[in-house]
């Protein structure tokens, strides 16, 4: 089994390696400045320590993820919903002991894999180059502090996914499970549900101050203020450094020479030609058959036939529908030998001779010339003054924050260092997750985000580049641990959670009293009216949620309406969006045999990346159990 795991794992990482070129460029680092009396344990996994700082590293990126999903309708209240805080820690756990068990395994993730996976990756590219400006800006959105952090999270990424794949790849799957998986997956049902909505019944619900307080005596974590920071920063804008700089006709004019080559648009020419298309290695046969035939196509044009004709009826060439016209294009576009005939000294109207190219036999005829044109210096003023202002504007943000930089290491604050260089500190006040992205500095970087939270009082100050060509640096002067809130304050939040538990306990119980009547009997119609409560009837619909997108028809509805026999009630009520929900299986359709030929090679591949996702959920917790696992749960609240 190990060494099975070996192979695949290595197997992996060496497409990875993309063929086994080697990718020259450097790492970049940045120092640690976490001290380390300011960290708390928030996890352990055998003495090992998932700290503070890298699970608030991760849970914000966790949180971002959800926040880009759900738009306006994400707030902290839903985190907290969905467990998001309790999920970012698991996976965390997971990881920490996916790497120890890789190490285990001897398994590694070279430099040349990670650069590859980073080279390859087309989102840190400009046209088909690598553009290392804009990986780093890219990685810096992302919310990591520099590459070299993101490098180190894609090397663990890149353990991970083998050693994941490793243990996957050693699924196999019988003929007996693809029919199974293709009868499961194809099959169809009518399902039917009474659903009692909770909503409905708080109007009907009393809460005496006693239970109210009672419930926040109980439910104290629900009502913590957040964490909060108190921050100051100072940022340095290029655009606003250019007001006062004065860009004279000279300057424009010099740049206008230094950067001409920017200003000309090239000759451009436009040819049509005919193709017959033929290896330029192929067999002496096959090259004379084609020669025969261009020499053939030659003749016809030189009796005066047109060339657009004669190209659609030789012409191998996919341009043969246009009559062979290939448009404008300038030097370098087109292979050597063809640029060569129609950057010579051809005139518009010629036709060249029969040329040979890796493509084949062509013949050429020039129909249009563009002379190059180069803008004039009236044309482009506003273009250079404007380049001018921003590269001036660059150029005095970098010494800013140069001087800041250097401030900062003899004063030590942030206040006391702006106001050595003359610079306007913001008070950014008590910020929390909440409220961050209500101000404008930090809603406008994801990496200011993570720092606000990942920094503490005392810690060194960094001068971070942002985007549009900003530098801030930020400074956490206080940091409020979340505490319990005076129940004056969350008096109205008491009374309404009190309500929507008793609603949600009320409609479980008339859900309940439904499903009781119903296993005794009584028809769904008789249920519905006896009970006031509305009926609800699906189209055919998988077990997927193809063919019917009712928001009561969940993932845990069907899966347990799919479980149910035709004709009979599901054994438990089952919790919906709409409410508490009674479900009844009307009628099944069975998978359409016919098309099992057609669908048996991906319903194979979905069985056994299934039974993969399976073995691989056993082998961790098989894992889990190996490992002493402890989770600090008051740390976690304290986010």
């Amino acid at each position: 089994m190990l060494e099975s795991m070996r192979k695949h794992a290595q197997g992996w990482l060496a497409k990875v390696l993309l063929g086994g070129i080697i990718l020259s460029f450097a790492l970049w680092g940045v120092g640690d400045y976490f001290s380390g009396n300011q960290i708390e344990k928030v996890a352990e996994i055998d003495g090992e320590i998932i700290n503070n700082v890298d699970f608030l590293n991760n849970y914000q990126r966790q949180l971002s993820s959800y926040r880009n999903m759900l738009g306006d309708q994400f707030s902290k209240a839903l985190a907290d919903q969905l467990g998001v805080k309790n999920e970012t820690i698991q996976t965390m756990v997971n990881r920490k002991l996916m790497l120890m068990e890789a190490a285990h395994l001897g398994l590694a993730a070279p430099d040349q894999a990670v650069l590859g996976t980073v080279q390859s990756n087309p989102a840190f590219k400009q046209g088909n180059n690598f553009d290392v400006n804009r990986y780093q800006s890219l990685v810096r959105q992302m919310g990591f502090s520099a590459p070299r952090d993101y490098e180190e999270f894609l090397r663990l990424n890149i353990l991970i996914e083998s050693l994941q794949q490793a243990i996957t790849n050693t699924a196999s799957i019988t003929d007996e499970e693809v029919m199974a998986r293709f009868k499961a997956k194809y099959e169809q049902r009518v399902l039917a549900a009474l659903v009692v909505n909770p909503e409905d019944l708080i109007a009907g619900i009393e809460v005496s101050d006693e239970a109210a307080r009672e419930w926040f005596a109980s439910h104290g974590s629900l009502y913590q203020s957040p964490l909060k920071a108190a921050v100051q920063a100072v940022e340095i804008n290029a655009a606003d450094l250019v007001n006062d700089v004065e860009i004279s006709e000279a300057m424009i004019e010099q740049a206008y020479v230094e950067r001409q080559s920017e200003f000309i648009t090239p000759e451009k020419r436009r040819a049509s030609h005919i193709l017959v298309r033929v290896e330029r290695d192929a067999a002496p046969e096959l090259l004379a058959e084609a020669e025969e035939k261009i020499n053939a196509a030659k003749a016809r044009l030189d009796k005066g036939e047109k060339f657009a004709a004669v190209a659609k009826s030789v012409s191998d060439d996919v341009t043969s529908s246009e009559g062979g016209d290939l448009g404008f294009f300038a030097q370098g576009a087109m292979v050597a030998e063809f640029e060569q005939a129609v950057f010579s000294d051809m005139k518009v109207g010629e036709v060249s001779d029969v040329i040979q190219t890796q493509f084949g036999f062509h013949l050429i005829k020039l129909t249009d010339i563009q002379a190059e044109q180069v803008k004039t210096l009236v044309q482009v003023k506003d273009q250079i003054e404007q380049s001018l202002l921003k590269q001036a504007g660059s150029e005095e943000a970098y010494r800013l924050s140069e001087d800041l930089d250097n401030a900062l290491g003899m004063e030590g604050s942030l206040k006391a260092a702006a106001a050595k260089v003359n610079i306007k500190l913001q008070d950014l006040g008590l910020v929390t997750q909440q409220n961050m992205l209500a101000n404008p500095l930090l809603a406008s970087s994801k990496l200011l985000q993570g720092k606000v939270f990942s920094t503490m009082p005392g810690d060194a100050i960094e001068i971070v580049s942002v985007e549009d060509g900003r530098f801030v640096a930020m400074e956490v002067t206080q940091r409020l641990a979340p505490a319990l809130m005076p129940y004056e304050e969350v008096v109205s939040r008491v009374y309404a959670d009190v309500k929507a538990d008793a609603a949600r306990n009320k409609a479980q119980q008339i859900a309940e009293d439904i499903l009781a009547k119903a296993k005794a009997g009584e028809s769904i119609d008789a249920l519905a009216q006896s009970f006031a409560k509305p009926k609800y009837i699906s189209k055919l619909v998988r077990s997927t949620g193809e063919g019917d997108d009712a928001v009561w028809l969940t993932a845990n509805v069907l899966a347990s309406a799919f479980r149910t026999p035709a004709s009979n009630w599901v054994s438990s009520t089952l919790h919906t969006p709409q409410g508490v929900a009674v479900v009844y299986v009307k009628n099944v359709k069975p998978a359409d045999q016919a098309k099992f030929a057609e669908e048996q090679a991906a319903v194979r591949d979905e069985a056994l990346k299934a039974k993969g996702a399976v073995r691989f959920a056993r082998w961790m917790t098989s894992v889990r159990d190996r490992h002493e696992i402890s989770i600090n749960q008051k740390a976690l609240d304290r986010f």
